[in-house]
């Protein structure tokens, strides 16, 4: 039988209280996260990957310069099974300012980084994947939006140029990368060569309306051509169609995330669906709520379900359990994270718990 206390590890930003990544433990049945403390000690870690076959973590550290370079950085640890404590092994610049995103493909061979201020995105080799030493090699691979694609200003202040928040592999063969640029109002698609070089090539590019600020995507689990985006600035959600055999992106359906009345300021974040395909949430930071969609299960389009406050300001992360039955969210302004039951057959969600955490940026289940 599957075990009922799962490892989860929790990082943010570190110019308050907070110097690092810590783990926590979370019971599966009665959704309490139990705090196991300081993981390791990290500068602004506002996200990381892993692959947990390996027992390796990964972070970007969100800084806009790194031993004299206008860079950020990005820092591989070797988790230790018994305690779940994380050792630094080595760090390399980014390639860009204040890296923010970042996915390891499944071979274990290649981390590929989306640096925001930075406006590209950044591969890295992983050298000698699975062994305990394993560390990352200088980077081999950088696509500059701001060579290849122009900032629209539609939001001029954060607009004003390119600006990676994210970067995801095709759910299928991951042999294309996808990158969400926010001022350039972009879902830029290369050609990924996983296989060999680690070489990012410029296929295709979706254009979002001016303004609309795309920020992260998720991909169906039951439908893998199905994408759905959430973007920060117009606050709505795209669900995208991708021909694999193009290599291009077309639009399905676009749908405002926020309740009519509501005309306060609001930046969307997180976008995560239930691992039975059934439900869609998407986070609003200013409404400070997960707004619940459901997915039809025959033409993927989103229905509206209602909202949920996430018990604190500014959820920037959540993440959804391995079973589907709970979702854990990040109150960054609030510093808490607040644990909310799954209704399975309407996607509700009641509180059931929360526990204090200085600005948590990011939310991840080791499984």
């Amino acid at each position: 039988m599957a075990s009922t206390e799962l490892p989860v590890y929790v990082s943010g930003y570190t110019n308050e209280q907070s110097v690092g990544i810590y783990q926590y433990s979370f019971n599966t049945r009665t959704g309490a996260l139990t705090p196991k403390g300081l993981a390791v000690e990290s500068v602004n870690p506002s996200y990381f990957t892993f692959h947990a076959g390996n027992q390796h973590l990964y972070t970007v550290n969100e800084v806009g310069e790194y031993k004299g370079q206008k860079t950020g950085y990005v820092s591989a640890y070797a988790r230790n099974k018994e305690t779940g404590e994380l050792t630094l092994l080595n760090e390399q610049p980014s390639g860009g300012e204040d890296p923010c995103h970042a996915v390891v493909d499944t071979t274990g061979n290649h981390l590929l980084v989306a640096n925001y201020t930075g406006g590209s995105a950044s591969v890295f080799p992983i050298n000698n994947p699975g062994a305990p030493d394993s560390v990352l090699g200088e980077m081999i691979c950088k696509a500059v939006h701001n060579q290849t694609h122009q900032a629209t200003l539609g939001v001029p202040d954060r607009q004003e140029k390119p600006h990676v928040h994210s970067i995801d592999l095709d759910p299928i063969a991951q042999h294309y990368a996808f990158c969400n640029d926010l001022g350039c109002d972009a879902l830029v698609t290369y050609k990924f060569d996983r296989n060999s070089t680690g070489e990012l090539t410029h296929h295709s590019t979706f254009e979002f309306p001016k303004g609309t600020g795309p920020r992260h995507l998720k991909f169906a689990p039951n439908h893998n051509n199905f994408c759905y985006v959430v973007c920060e600035l117009s606050n709505d959600v795209y669900m995208l169609e991708f021909n694999f055999h193009e290599g291009v992106f077309y639009k399905v359906q676009q749908i405002h995330a926020l309740p009519q009345d509501w005309d306060g300021e609001d930046l969307g974040s997180e976008i995560d669906i239930t691992p039975n395909g059934k439900f869609l949430y998407v986070s609003m930071r200013g409404y400070d709520a997960l707004t619940i969609f459901k997915i039809d299960e025959r033409t993927g389009k989103l229905g509206l379900v209602g909202y949920q406050k996430t018990g604190g300001k500014h959820p920037r992360h959540f993440t959804l359990d391995p079973t589907g039955s709970f979702v854990l969210v990040g109150n960054k302004d609030s510093d808490n994270i607040a644990v909310f039951k799954i209704n399975p057959d309407t996607g509700f969600l009641t509180q059931v718990s929360s526990v204090a955490h200085v600005q948590p940026t990011c939310i991840q289940f080791w499984v």
